[in-house]
């Protein structure tokens, strides 16, 4: 059990509302998340937009004996603590100066008692005076104004004040954070914020509020930002406020220790958006203007691909690269091919290769050695002493001579041609197939069969949930797949009708497959293609069952599996069902036709909707996020398949945006089924009806599973050579 302590600051507008603390002990950090909520809600506290309290924020757990009882939320712990520059709890000491010796109440001439004084809100411990009699405190803060007006040793918390005021505070502070200012200062401030001529003030202010997360910062991490901000965009020049909202955004996505390099970047001249460090860790640039694309996001996956391009034996235009000479690159890099692997784990290594061109990545490989990726440490030395460069963008003839970059002597047309058969040979060769001039006529492994004889066209089922679709695509009947039969299986299965599971959840919570989703466990992790069993995934398929056909439709239960497209192998499962209240609640908004659809089916399907036991909207897109994120190690950078171009996807991210929830993957990562399926018909196959369908239909796992079997059907026959 590890200890969690969380700040739940009060909003500057709430003036009624006190910051609060709490801590509690938790298993793990997503649990201490959902606990903090979970207290914040029994209390009847509001957070997030439009109420009066932050999101809860982490702090350091404080190592005090006067803590408050665990899992209390205390109103007064900030009045008697504050976070220093490193993130800990520090008592606060009021300055001598702050406090009057003695005030004259009502001409009593009574001294103020210091016990009283203690306990009340360090912003009016400087102002607040003793009864003679009661000697409880008694706040003058109506007098703040002319009793401190010209006093700069009376201090007050910033933190308590306005997110202008933080900010420029912070800005105009030299020597580092600081966490209390006099009113004489905070007139100053006020000034400035108003100095509409001051344009780097105002751009600031502007940028900085265009992005929530600045809000959340503590006083130290908001002093940092403004220095950021004053070494990429001096005040003596004025800047474009595009420009800085950008730079606001790259700071708040940059984990905090490549800050301090962003920033260096960005002085530069380099814009970068995040900062890509090397398999040693140092940093791997990508900021410069090279010989690419400005467009194109070159990083050491796209490295990858332009060593593998670098390693084949015909030439051909490098910045114009033939499709089916790319295809073969991708294939060197997904087989880890020699000698593609060794230059790879070299130039991985190396700090800032992502700066220089391709024309020098590719002189670099083509001029060495034939052998030399045999020998590491000699490897490490050609690269040390050949990979140099003084314009990126604009590299030396003799370089891109080197990269044997064919330019002007032949006609395009004609390039083409070399470019296509040369690859087409290779690759021939490289599947096996015997190819006059490459392949060794006297090797005995060649077979010769009657190629005359028609395959008939046949679906295998080949064990493990995968799908041989071989011959499809020459199979006149295949491509005709479109039967009346056909239409009325794509009515049951539209997912844009179907609404829940017609199995029970019992049913469903007692597959060994799915894990206990109601007890808020992870779903086990399932591998059905042996071999395969530590295999991490990229690619989900998620299937919703809802109420609606919009955008937001409430959900009611929600599938997904983890699969591999180029093998059908498949990992992780997850399965729950959603409250349909919960849903609603959230702003989830039903449709008639659904409805209507739903009263026409089982009472077995209709009664999976109405279940007690169904988890709250919040309480599933949390599992879901955890399960993604436990089940695969690329992050937000997983690809998420849906059924539909505007229904799945878009349903559960707006079901995260309306939960206040984040979403666990980029929307440039949402992938389409559909899609694939109708270039599958293009091409002549459709192993979507062709492939038996296992399970039970409207079933969000069961349809999530038989959606991995024909995608990567049309998959492996597209990429296949």
């Amino acid at each position: 059990m590890n200890n969690y302590a969380y700040l739940i600051k009060a909003k500057a507008k709430a003036t009624e509302a006190k910051s609060l603390f709490c801590w509690f002990s938790a298993k793990s950090d997503t649990r201490a998340e959902r606990e903090i909520l979970n207290i914040l809600e029994d209390e009847g506290i509001a957070v997030g937009r439009s109420a009066d309290h932050q999101l809860p924020i982490r702090t350091n757990f404080p190592v005090l004996d006067n803590l408050p009882e665990e899992s209390t939320l205390d109103a007064t712990w900030c009045e008697r603590y504050q976070l220093d520059e490193n993130g800990c709890w520090q008592k606060i000491i009021v300055q001598p100066a702050t406090q009057p010796s003695s005030v004259d109440t009502a001409g009593s001439g009574a001294s103020m008692d210091e016990s009283a004084v203690s306990n009340l809100p360090v912003e009016t411990q400087a102002m607040c005076v003793s009864d003679a009699d009661n000697t409880a405190g008694i706040c003058v803060a109506d007098d703040l104004q002319t009793e401190y007006a010209d006093d700069e040793s009376a201090a007050f918390q910033l933190a308590a004040m306005p997110f202008r005021i933080q900010l420029l505070a912070q800005y105009v502070a030299e020597d580092g954070p600081i966490y209390h200012i006099s009113m004489p200062h905070r007139r100053r401030l006020s000034a400035l914020e108003m100095d509409v001529e001051n344009h780097a003030i105002q751009d600031l202010i502007l940028a900085a509020e265009n992005e929530p997360e600045i809000r959340k910062l503590d006083q130290a991490t908001l002093w940092k930002f403004t220095r950021a901000n004053k070494d990429v965009f001096p005040e003596d020049k004025r800047h474009e406020l595009g420009l800085r909202v950008q730079f606001v955004k790259a700071w708040v996505s940059t984990e905090y220790i490549d800050r301090g390099l962003l920033v260096k970047e960005w002085a530069k001249g380099n814009r970068v958006s995040l900062i890509q460090r090397t398999d040693t860790n140092t940093n791997a640039g990508g900021g410069n203007k090279t010989d690419r694309n400005p467009d194109y996001e070159h990083t050491l996956d796209t490295l990858d691909v332009e060593i593998a391009l670098a390693t084949l034996p015909m030439d051909f235009d490098i910045y114009n690269i033939p499709v089916s000479i790319h295809r073969r690159a991708k294939e060197i890099v997904s087989k880890k091919e020699s000698p593609f692997e060794e230059w790879s784990q070299a130039l991985r290594k190396t700090a800032g290769i992502l700066d220089f061109s391709r024309a020098a990545i590719f002189a670099l490989i083509r001029g060495a050695a034939e052998n030399v990726h045999h020998f590491p440490v000699s490897l490490q030395t050609y690269i040390n002493a050949n990979l140099t460069e003084s314009k990126h963008c604009t590299p030396a003839a003799e370089t891109v001579a080197a990269a044997k970059h064919i330019v002007g002597t032949i006609s395009e047309s004609k390039k083409e041609a070399i470019n296509r058969e040369e690859v087409s040979l290779q690759l021939a060769a490289d599947r096996g197939e015997f190819v006059e001039g490459i392949s060794d006529p006297t090797d005995p492994k060649w077979i010769h069969e009657d190629l005359t004889k028609p395959k008939q066209p046949e679906i295998a089922n080949v064990g493990g949930g995968l799908y041989s679709i071989e011959n499809l695509t020459s199979t006149p009947a295949a491509a005709s797949k479109e039967t009346s039969d056909n239409v009325q299986m794509e009515e049951t299965l539209n997912d844009e009708i179907s609404v829940n599971s017609e199995i029970s959840i019992s049913e469903t919570t007692a597959d060994s497959t799915t894990g206990d989703a109601q007890n808020g466990e992870q779903t086990n992790s399932v591998d059905n293609a042996p071999g395969h069993h530590n295999e991490r995934y990229r690619h989900l398929m998620i299937d919703l069952e809802t109420m609606g056909k919009k955008a937001n439709a409430p959900i009611v239960s929600i599938g997904a599996v983890f699969f591999n497209p180029a093998t059908g192998s498949t990992g992780g499962e997850f399965y729950v069902s959603v409250s349909l209240e919960s849903s609603m609640l959230f702003g989830g908004n039903p449709d008639a036709e659904t409805i209507i659809w739903w009263l026409k089916q089982s009472p077995e399907a209709r009664s999976a909707i109405t279940m007690n036991d169904a988890l709250t909207l919040v309480d599933a897109l949390e599992l879901l996020s955890d399960f993604i994120s436990e089940n695969s190690d690329v992050g937000s950078d997983v690809q998420v398949w849906g059924n539909g171009a505007s229904f799945d996807n878009v349903i559960l991210r707006s079901s995260y945006n309306r939960a206040e929830i984040e979403c666990p993957w980029k929307y440039w990562n949402d992938r389409d089924v559909r899609t694939i399926t109708e270039i599958g018909n293009a091409i002549g196959i459709n192993p979507r009806y062709d492939i038996p369908f296992e399970g039970d239909m409207h079933n969000a796992l069961s349809d999530a599973r038989h959606q991995v079997k024909y995608v990567s059907a049309i998959w492996r026959e597209l990429v296949k050579d």
